[in-house]
């Protein structure tokens, strides 16, 4: 599964003419083109389609997340039983746009453009109705509503398509950038997408290690929703790695100021994590019901970790030849959390014959893993 060299072009092949309103964002400082418009919903679904889903093209290659199904009934529903539908805009992108005439009205720039059948286009934000659109028109008697109109934001990123490295970082922190300060989707697909600040970024730049004969990107939950072969959703890494580090965003920005400090601290981290990921048994997780069947999967214990990582760090700090060796997980059954170790330890209960995990016992799993490893816990552990 690969889309990193996939152009959506033109569905019905034909170019897009449009008249556009010039506009001026913050965003045409990383190189790009701003434009306002109004389109039919005819025009939207005759040259613009969603991205294919993460089931089809990967999450790894994705720039938005999957159409929401939810969202679509929910505009089906809105479209049956309000008394006068409207629409928010939608956010189109484009690598390129070719101009004609133009003309200064008032302090308002309106030029004509042709958004060429082969050039490059994504629906950054607006899918959902997209898709609505599309199903709405595919029923012959509803040709009437073919002239209603929706406006739309035209982003135009004049890169040879929108698959380039700039372009898909234009597009995922757009993405970003509306949903983590508005309404957020989900706190692992944000984060992913957000690369504005240093722990976004080195957090990032982890997934991309690459241990034995998988990247570790491959291992985790981009989008939030655990599928076969995963370990952790990309929240869930993220808060495993801020307790090894012990940092948070603001903290990061702070401590992180410069390329070298930034290297140093990616360095440490990919120690530490093919530590981890080697010890890990990774390959019996084929399904999600080994997932769920597992400790070792359980966010308290990927929180554990990195308190034991953390701990194991300040002894190297003291002692140069401690090695993240010294981590050693034999003997613990970190495959199966219904196991009685767990139940003695308090970490599980047993409520009506099921095993549940009782609540931030992480702590309580980074004390047992150092007091094993004979490893001086850090603050958190000793509290």
């Amino acid at each position: 599964m690969n889309n990193q060299n996939e152009t959506i072009t033109s569905p019905c092949n034909k170019p897009l003419h449009v008249v556009l309103f010039k506009s001026k964002e913050g965003i045409e400082q990383r190189g790009v083109q701003c434009y306002e418009g109004v389109m039919t919903f005819k025009e939207l679904v005759d040259h613009f389609k969603a991205e294919k889903g993460s089931e089809e093209i990967g999450e790894v290659d994705k720039k938005q997340r999957d159409v929401d199904t939810k969202r679509v009934n929910g505009l089906k529903q809105y479209w049956t039983t309000s008394q006068g539908t409207v629409f928010p805009n939608i956010t189109l992108f484009a690598n390129s746009l070719s101009l004609k005439n133009s003309v200064t009205v008032g302090n308002k720039l309106i030029i004509e453009a042709t958004l060429e059948k082969n050039a490059d286009r994504f629906i950054a934000d607006g899918q959902g109705q997209q898709a609505f659109i599309d199903w709405l028109l595919s029923d012959e008697s509803n040709t009437e509503f073919e002239d209603h109109t929706i406006s739309f934001k035209l982003i135009v990123t004049q890169t040879e398509s929108l698959s380039t490295p700039k372009a898909v970082q234009i597009i995922r922190q757009l993405f970003a950038d509306y949903h983590v300060k508005l309404t957020k989707p989900n706190s692992s697909i944000s984060k992913h997408f957000d690369n504005s600040t240093v722990l976004s970024r080195l957090m990032n730049d982890c997934l991309e290690l690459q241990v034995d004969s998988y990247k570790l990107k491959s291992k985790i939950a981009l989008h939030g929703k655990i599928k076969a072969g995963h370990i952790w959703t990309f929240q869930q890494f993220t808060t495993m790695m801020q307790k090894f580090l012990n940092l948070t965003n603001s903290t990061a920005s702070k401590q992180i100021t410069d390329e070298a400090q930034y290297e140093g601290a990616l360095n440490l981290c990919r120690s530490y994590l093919t530590c981890i990921f080697k010890l890990l048994p990774i390959e019996n997780i084929t399904s999600t019901q080994d997932h769920e069947k597992a400790m070792f999967t359980r966010a308290i214990f990927a929180n554990a970790l990195g308190y034991v990582g953390r701990s194991l760090m300040d002894e190297m700090l003291l002692d140069n030849s401690i090695t993240w060796e010294r981590i050693n997980l034999k003997g613990i059954p970190i495959e199966d959390k219904s196991d009685s170790f767990w139940l003695e330890a308090n970490v599980t209960m047993k409520d009506k014959g099921t095993i549940k995990i009782i609540k931030s016992t992480d702590t309580r799993i980074g004390s047992l893993i150092c007091r094993k490893l004979r490893i001086y816990p850090c603050p958190e552990l000793s509290a």
